[in-house]
């Protein structure tokens, strides 16, 4: 390869990359600066070409204050990053800031991905002629290993297994490309790169099988609430100009508000778990993307817009999204309890509050074999909660079990003792197993810590005043 040509190459096409990168590079630092206190730019020591130490520069994606510490390798839902770190790690946009080092010298556009000096010693034998090549940010491996970070498995230290099977393939990789490297084809690997570099920033095929069928109901939902709030507002079909902002909004609506849903975290939460903080989302989310759409409209294509459309076709859109996350919510809990076998544990929550509710949902979410019929409150009466009817209270028992059969009742308080031997006494009757939830290990050592004792011997002593007993359990 004619170096002075790829040299000339380099520095042209990192003058305008800076140029044209300079507005995102401003509001990238600004963000990051208000996402986590410190400095935007992270300047880290990585080997160069024939293993010289230079300073590569990167936004910064962890904390700060992080330092050296943790795997010298980032993996994907990495805990040590800041909340705009995921971000960047998806976009790549953490490699802008090396527009710099290229202009420097230090990097080219197409080259092996430089190293850090803890894996300076993986540098032996064959893999030592990767150090023949200056280092880039474009090449054969940063397309083939776009997503490293969801390359690591879960059960396997991530720093190990990128030095016995990452490092490797790499560095085979880049001596095989870079010894026959021409011109013409680093700048097709600068294309390519590009473009994978967009185009790898979302798991559009995980997100098709976890999210296809919202998304699709979502564009959905966004044109007929254009649609509707159009035909609201004028009463029918409108006229004139009027008609030209109908037709318009019909493809830019969902142009644009379902990627601002998508980026405000509308998809992040799963559908059957669908609760107050993904609603939240997606109120904030979908205030966003109309907004923004509908300003849109009004600065390039329709001025005469009604304003009053706005308000109307985000209500209507906001209802159905909700609506269509409630419905697959329930669908799916229907799917799961129509699923379970009669002969089974059918269990009734003594306790509505919001112990008894997550202790519904782990009971039916976490053990297959477990049907949660309902609840037992002696506050409430005919009303449900979390999906789950209130089956009455304690006077009811005799009633409830003959309607539902129930063979456990598990209490999410501790009672009194005159509660407790009532409770006790039917359930022997009834041959239903009673569980008391505070005294179940190890949720007895979460209770409140002044009914806690610990002795000299280490143990810790749980005395229960309404039993009459003591329960002793190991401390941790």
């Amino acid at each position: 390869m004619n170096q002075a040509i790829k040299r000339v190459m380099d520095v042209v096409l990192a003058l305008a990359g800076l140029i044209v990168a300079a507005p995102v590079m401003a509001l990238l630092a600004v963000a990051i600066r208000v996402d986590s206190p410190g400095r935007a730019i992270f300047s880290q020591e990585r080997l160069g070409r024939h293993g010289r130490v230079f300073r590569m520069h990167k936004f910064r994606k962890f904390p700060e204050t992080w330092g050296e510490r943790g795997s010298g390798v980032t993996v994907a839902r990495d805990a040590r990053m800041t909340r705009l770190g995921g971000f960047l790690e998806r976009s790549k946009f953490d490699e802008i800031p090396q527009l710099w080092n290229i202009l420097k010298g230090e990097m080219s556009f197409v080259g092996p991905r430089p190293e850090t000096l803890r894996f300076r010693d993986l540098f032996r034998g064959e893999f030592a002629r990767v150090h023949d090549f200056l280092p880039g940010i474009f090449g054969p491996n940063q397309v083939a290993f776009r997503n490293e970070s969801k390359m690591y498995p879960p059960d396997r230290d991530p720093e190990t297994f990128y030095r016995e099977e990452l490092f490797p393939q790499k560095a085979r990789q880049d001596i095989a490309y870079f010894s026959r490297a021409t011109v013409l084809s680093d700048f097709l690997w600068i294309l390519r790169g590009l473009w994978y570099s967009v185009a790898g920033a979302v798991d559009w095929r995980g997100h098709a099988r976890l999210r296809g069928r919202v998304f699709v109901l979502d564009a959905l939902a966004v044109v007929l609430a254009w649609l509707g709030a159009n035909l609201a507002r004028f009463d029918g079909v409108p006229a004139g100009t009027h008609w030209e902002v109908l037709v318009t909004g019909l493809w830019l609506m969902p142009l644009v508000v379902l990627p601002v849903m998508a980026l405000g975290g509308s998809y992040a939460g799963a559908v059957r778990h669908y609760a107050v903080g993904d609603l939240i989302r997606l109120t904030g989310s979908s205030l966003t993307g109309w907004t923004l759409a509908f300003l849109f409209l009004l600065a390039f294509f329709e001025r005469n817009a009604a304003l009053g459309l706005l308000p109307m076709a985000l209500l209507l859109a906001l209802t159905l999204s909700v609506g269509v996350r409630v419905a697959q919510r329930q669908r799916v809990r229907r799917l799961r309890r129509g699923k379970h076998d009669p002969g089974h544990a059918r269990v009734a929550v003594y306790g509505a509050g919001h112990r008894g509710t997550a202790l519904a949902s782990l009971l039916e979410q976490g053990f297959p074999g477990t049907r949660v019929l309902g609840f037992l409150d002696d506050r409430f009466g005919g009303q449900s909660v979390a999906s789950l009817p209130i089956l009455g209270a304690e006077r009811d028992l005799d009633t409830v079990h003959a309607v539902h059969r129930i063979n456990q009742v598990w209490l999410t308080f501790e009672p009194e003792r005159h509660k407790r031997d009532r409770l006790q006494g039917w359930c022997r009757r009834h041959g239903v197993k009673l569980v008391v939830l505070p005294e179940v290990l190890p949720f007895v050592q979460l209770s409140e810590p002044e009914d806690l004792e610990y002795e000299g011997d280490g143990v810790l002593e749980r005395k229960s005043p309404m039993r009459g007993l003591e329960t002793k359990t190991e401390s941790g």
